[in-house]
């Protein structure tokens, strides 16, 4: 590591030359370095796509049969209602493979048999995803992932109202 030279004259005093060698030094940063590298190509971020509105075009309204809400909650449960609020279409659900999927693939069915004389549009299901504030991310992730599974063409969020809210609590206790 450091070495001290002592000349071999006797006599006077001269003072010891001192030289360090940075060899492990320059190995340990080229460690470090290659570590660094390694980790950091091995932790790939993943992201998943959001469909953001256009809001270019015409407003086009939709029946309400073809319309499914869902609102992900604590302790990782759903609430869904189709169309309306105001209708008795509602329940609560969860991520299980009875859960949500079978709920959205039911919807799916009866938007489809909607009456022919409906835009083609209107014969696919739409999803409205309202996360409510007590629900986990993971709990929007799956949402999303069903979105993603089930291919439904329209889906997208917003914000829960108040009335959701009401109906929210009083069916979760």
């Amino acid at each position: 590591m450091a070495d001290v030279l002592i000349p071999q004259k006797s006599g006077r005093r001269k003072a010891h030359s001192l030289r360090v060698d940075l060899t492990p030094m320059v190995d340990l940063g080229f460690l470090l370095i290659a570590f660094f590298m390694y980790t950091t190509t091995m932790a790939k971020p993943k992201s998943l796509e959001v469909n953001k509105p256009v809001p270019e075009g015409p407003n086009v309204a939709y029946p309400s049969e073809s319309v499914v809400t869902l609102i992900p909650a604590k302790d990782h449960r759903v609430l869904y209602y189709r169309g309306e609020l105001a209708q008795d279409k509602n329940g609560v659900s969860d991520f299980t493979e009875k859960g949500i999927r079978t709920i959205l693939i039911q919807a799916e069915k009866e938007a489809a048999a909607l009456p022919a004389t409906l835009s083609p549009e209107a014969h696919k299901l739409h999803v409205i995803i309202k996360p409510a504030d007590d629900c986990s991310y993971a709990d929007v992730v799956s949402v999303l992932d069903e979105m993603e599974i089930l291919q439904v063409p329209y889906y997208a969020m917003a914000d829960v109202t108040a009335e959701e809210t009401q109906l929210l609590t009083k069916k979760l206790q």
